[in-house]
C-alpha cells in the first residue's frame, strides 16, 4: 500500500492473520432459524436465506467431492467445467424462492444454453475483482451461485494474497459485507468479512473502510436495544456504512447470518442518509 493511502495502518493491527474457521452451511442454516424467532421483522429474510443456503451447500459439497483440479497459474481462477452443470438446478431453485423480477430472470437463465450462463458468470467474476457495485438481478444471481465456489477456493488456498488497499479482501479483492469484533487480550479486535469468499482479515478499529476517515467525531455508531451485539458503523464523510457483529457480546453469532437479521438497522441507516458498502446475500 502506498504512502498516500487514506487508510491508517496502526502497526500490528493491520497485519494479515489467519482467517477464523468458517461456519459450515449447516451451522449457518441453524443460526438463521434461531434468529428468525428472535427478530420477527427479519423472519422473511432469514427464511429466504435458509433456502438459499441449502442450494449453496449443494454447490460447495459438489466441489469438495469432485476435488476439481484448477489451473494453478491463475491465483484466483474461475473454472467453469465443474460449475456449469450445477447452474440450471440452482437457478430453478432460486426462481422458486425469489420474488419478481428475480424469479423471472432466474427461471430464464435456467433455460439458457451454457454459453449464456458462462458469459454471465465470467462477467461477474471479472468485474467483482474491479470492485463493481452493480446491484442488478444478474449480479445477485451470479454472486449467490459463485459465493460457495469462491469460499471453496479460499479454503483450498487459492487467492491474490496481497493486501493492496486493505479495506478490500486480500484473497479475492472484494468489499466487506460486515465487520466483526472478537476478543483480544483485554479488548476487542476488529476484522472485516468478505462479501464473496468469506475470508476475514484485520482492519483498524477507528477507520471507515470506504474512504479511510479516522476522526472519531465523523464515525457515528448506532446500536439498537433489541440487538446489542449488532450495530451500524457509519461515516459522515462519505456517507457509507456497514454493520458490525460484536462477538464479545454474543459468542454464538455467525456474522454473515446475524448481519442479515438486523434489517431494521439497514432501514435506520437509509433513513439517515447512509448507503451500504455492499449488499448482502438478500440483496439488502
Amino acid at each position: 500500500m502506498g504512502a498516500d493511502s487514506p487508510f491508517p495502518v496502526p502497526g500490528e493491527q493491520a497485519a494479515l492473520r489467519q482467517s477464523p474457521p468458517r461456519p459450515s452451511y449447516a451451522q449457518r442454516i441453524q443460526r438463521a432459524r434461531a434468529l428468525s424467532g428472535r427478530y420477527p421483522a427479519a423472519t422473511e429474510v432469514l427464511h429466504y436465506y435458509t433456502r438459499l443456503a441449502f442450494s449453496q451447500q449443494h454447490i460447495f459439497d459438489s466441489l469438495d467431492k469432485s476435488a476439481a483440479r484448477l489451473e494453478v497459474a491463475n491465483l484466483w481462477p474461475l473454472q467453469l467445467e465443474p460449475l456449469l452443470p450445477l447452474f440450471p438446478d440452482f437457478a430453478r431453485a432460486l426462481a422458486e424462492i425469489s420474488p419478481a423480477p428475480m424469479r423471472v430472470r432466474a427461471s430464464s437463465l435456467a433455460r439458457f444454453g451454457a454459453a449464456a450462463q458462462q458469459e454471465l458468470l465470467a462477467s461477474f467474476w471479472n468485474s467483482s475483482l474491479e470492485d463493481s457495485v452493480a446491484t442488478s438481478a444478474d449480479r445477485f444471481i451470479a454472486l449467490a451461485f459463485l459465493q460457495p465456489y469462491a469460499e471453496w477456493l479460499a479454503q483450498s488456498g487459492f487467492g491474490i494474497l496481497s493486501p493492496g488497499q486493505h479495506a478490500t479482501c486480500p484473497v479475492c479483492g472484494s468489499e466487506p459485507v460486515c465487520a466483526v469484533l472478537r476478543d483480544q487480550d483485554h479488548g476487542a479486535r476488529r476484522s472485516l468479512l468478505c462479501s464473496l469468499c468469506m475470508n476475514e482479515w484485520n482492519f483498524p478499529r477507528l477507520a471507515c473502510p470506504a474512504c479511510g476517515e479516522h476522526r472519531f467525531e465523523s464515525l457515528p455508531v448506532f446500536t439498537p436495544e433489541e440487538s446489542p451485539h449488532i450495530r451500524v458503523d457509519a461515516c459522515d464523510t462519505c456517507h457509507r456504512y456497514l454493520k458490525t457483529i460484536d462477538m464479545t457480546k454474543d459468542g454464538l453469532a455467525i456474522p454473515i447470518v446475524d448481519e442479515l437479521a438486523a434489517v431494521s438497522l439497514d432501514l435506520w441507516a437509509g433513513e439517515n442518509g447512509y448507503c451500504k458498502l455492499v449488499p448482502n446475500l438478500a440483496g439488502i
